[in-house]
């Protein structure tokens, strides 16, 4: 069939595209974790429709619904992890979208007269909606995704709604053939159409995902103008951060800010956004950060105690934000500053 190398090809181009995305550190390596592991999940589906199309294998076809209840969930952990500041929160986060998983993973099993094809279809749509609703959140939601790249994101998940609504549209039309179809080759010919699908998907991802959080050179240049009006608000945002030293408070918001400044809560953003080159969170995390510095430099307090006095509640995004900021780990820092 026409669509047997096509899949294949581009089965293993994912493949590529998982391995090149996994060893990228613009993003924090859980969020890199379960992208990856969506696009394996893509190239797996892709691989198994092969087999299925050209050598009618009934254990791919087993195989197969396991590894695509996964897809809408691990897309939807890749991108929710750029907004969970807390270790606490991301846990409840892992711990029912694996509750959800699992569910579907045993129903498929059990030997009901229900196609497999109904729970991925419910489980992706469930996820689909899940997506969409990160679309609602702004770019201070993204903790670990620079202002230059929020528009980027957006545009990455609102590709995933497109190609997981695709797939969603596919595994339909399968299910309502294997209820309604008399004949074999209009399931051979749905599967057909869904392998064109799936390697359209698999293209888009391959394209789209690796250039998502890549830093364009001129990120900075590609910026609105910054006003008189945000350098002012910029000078008032500095007073309370280093004359106040708000930033210590773990619970500090752009909102709580926003309210000190009389300002409305976008209007602050925007100028932090303009004249930083970053979003508020990262904005004063980059307060943070120095004072870290110093304190881990210039006292005897543990890493960990340095964490809180800096207003970090999170040892992951703590060590995040070192890393990014410093290139170094809050204990290879002190290391060096000792040894120095």
């Amino acid at each position: 069939m026409i669509d047997f190398p096509v899949v294949w090809l581009v089965s293993v181009l994912t493949v590529i595209a998982a391995v090149t995305l996994a060893q990228s550190d613009r993003i924090i390596s859980r969020a890199r974790v379960f992208l990856c592991l969506y696009l394996l999940c893509l190239g797996g589906i892709g691989f198994i429709l092969g087999l299925r199309l050209s050598f009618d294998s009934k254990t791919a076809a087993s195989i197969q619904p396991f590894i695509a209840v996964m897809s809408g969930p691990s897309a939807y952990l890749g991108f929710r992890a750029l907004s969970v500041e807390t270790d606490s929160h991301w846990y409840r986060v892992l711990f029912w979208t694996a509750v959800s998983v699992f569910i579907a993973v045993v129903l498929i099993l059990l030997p009901i007269p229900i196609s497999a094809d109904f729970y991925i279809l419910t489980i992706n749509s469930l996820y689909l909606t899940m997506i969409a609703g990160l679309l609602r959140l702004g770019s201070d939601d993204f903790f670990h995704v620079s202002s230059w790249g929020y528009k980027q994101l957006r545009q990455a998940i609102y590709a995933t709604l497109f190609l997981l609504g695709i797939m969603i549209a596919v595994d339909g039309l399968i299910a309502a053939a294997s209820l309604f179809a008399t004949k074999p080759f209009m399931l051979e010919l749905l599967s057909g159409v869904s392998g064109i699908f799936a390697a359209f998907i698999f293209i888009v991802a391959l394209i789209g995902l690796p250039l998502v959080f890549k830093t364009p050179e001129n990120a900075k240049e590609k910026l609105e103008p910054t006003t008189a009006e945000d350098r002012v608000i910029l000078e008032a945002i500095e007073v309370l951060l280093s004359e106040q030293k708000l930033y210590k408070d773990s619970s500090l918001t752009l909102v709580r800010v926003a309210k000190r400044l009389s300002e409305p809560a976008r209007r602050v953003s925007i100028a932090t956004n303009r004249a930083t080159g970053e979003n508020f969170s990262r904005y004063v995390n980059g307060y943070r950060i120095r004072h870290a510095k110093r304190a881990l430099a210039e006292t005897d307090l543990s890493i960990t105690e340095v964490m809180f006095e800096s207003g970090f509640i999170s040892k992951s995004s703590f060590n995040t934000e070192f890393r990014r900021i410093t290139g170094q780990t809050p204990t290879q820092y002190r290391a060096s500053q000792a040894g120095g």
